[in-house]
């Protein structure tokens, strides 16, 4: 491979680096926005917001559908925090209720 095709495909690889950030972004932000309306309608009805059983299942089923190569601990980890971090912003917004 020439140093000008190793620049090219550097830079393809960049990129496309790039749009599955993209997806990232939209996807955290669409399952948050899931998330709050979930705890509205919880909330409505006098439905305990947080499930820890859920939160767990969710978790298991993360490992058990994780392809790799990010090992399953690590991605149980990332997931905790996701899970932490929209459970915070329903937090702020007053809305969750232990």
């Amino acid at each position: 491979m020439t140093e000008a095709e190793r620049q090219a495909k550097v830079q393809e690889l960049r990129e496309r680096v790039d749009e599955v950030d993209l997806e990232l972004i939209r996807a955290l932000s669409e399952r948050a926005q899931i998330v709050q309306d979930l705890a509205r309608i919880k909330a409505e009805v006098g439905i305990p917001i947080f499930d820890p059983k859920r939160e767990e299942e969710i978790l298991r089923k993360v490992v058990e559908q994780n392809p790799g190569p990010i090992y399953d601990s690590s991605m149980r980890e990332i997931f905790e925090l996701i899970l932490h971090r929209i459970r915070d912003l329903e937090i702020q917004r007053g809305e969750f209720q232990r």
